[in-house]
């Protein structure tokens, strides 16, 4: 699948006078976008994007140059400059001010590599929505409906699971969902909460007591907040009464 496009062990070795390596491939959770249904296709896109994205960020030197060091940079084969950069450019243009999800150049190499289940493809999918949930912040609350939207491709969160494309919504149900979560957790780094809490607290950089300490102070603040909400609403109640009791009696003194 896509693998002429990755450059071999040898180039490795022939192309250390540029910048280093790059870890990530930036790009907007929207890419994601049909990768159960069709997981070359969006596996190219990526690359295209990823290419594109870098190569204007290059200012000095000319096309061939710049777009030589983000093949470098990205480890990626120098070849088909023209329609790598159209193709690049169009995706670039229709994805702006996007949610933007961090993809380990490992985890894309062994995706573009090797056949995936479609759990696998799932958990691929799960872990970079949560990735472009939690931002830089270190860690993040959400809840199903958002995991699920970003899993689709989609920026906001639905108001249904019937919102979602057939193959997400089949990983909607509880027990996928839960064993993708499972999964993420044993093998994806995923640090993850969800004890009598609205949604889920997760990390990728928290061990799981300093979310715990996270989401338990949180929950502290909103049951103290819900308790002076209900301490100023009866006083309100209060007030009304004792004011149509003082009206009711200058009525009668009348």
């Amino acid at each position: 699948m896509f693998k002429y496009l990755l450059a071999n062990s040898q180039e490795k070795k022939t192309t250390n006078t540029l910048a280093p390596k790059a870890e990530y491939l930036n790009i907007p959770v929207q890419l994601l976008s049909e990768f159960l249904d069709d997981t070359q296709s969006v596996i190219r896109n990526i690359y295209y994007y990823s290419l594109y994205a870098h190569f204007i960020k290059i200012e000095n030197g000319t096309i061939k140059e710049r777009y030589k060091e983000s093949c470098h940079r990205l480890n990626f084969q120098e070849i088909n400059r023209e329609v790598n950069l159209i193709y690049g450019k169009v995706l670039y243009e229709r994805y702006q001010n996007s949610p933007m999800t961090g993809i380990e150049r490992h985890i894309y190499s062994e995706f573009n590599k090797l056949e995936k289940s479609e759990f696998d493809k799932a958990c691929f999918l799960a872990y970079h929505a949560l990735k472009s949930i939690v931002g830089n912040k270190t860690f993040q609350k959400a809840d199903n409906k958002l995991l699920w939207s970003r899993m689709d491709g989609k920026v906001k969160s639905i108001e249904d699971v019937s919102e979602l494309s057939e193959r997400v919504r089949y990983f909607a149900q509880e027990y996928q969902t839960l064993k993708i979560k499972r999964e993420l957790q044993e093998n994806w780094g995923l640090i993850y909460y969800a004890q009598q809490t609205r949604g889920f607290y997760f990390s990728f950089r928290l061990e799981l007591k300093a979310l715990i300490r996270e989401a338990l102070k949180r929950k502290r603040k909103t049951v103290e907040s819900q308790r002076l909400k209900k301490i100023k609403l009866l006083e309100e109640e209060v007030f009304n009464n004792l004011s149509k009791s003082h009206s009711s009696q200058d009525k009668n003194n009348g």
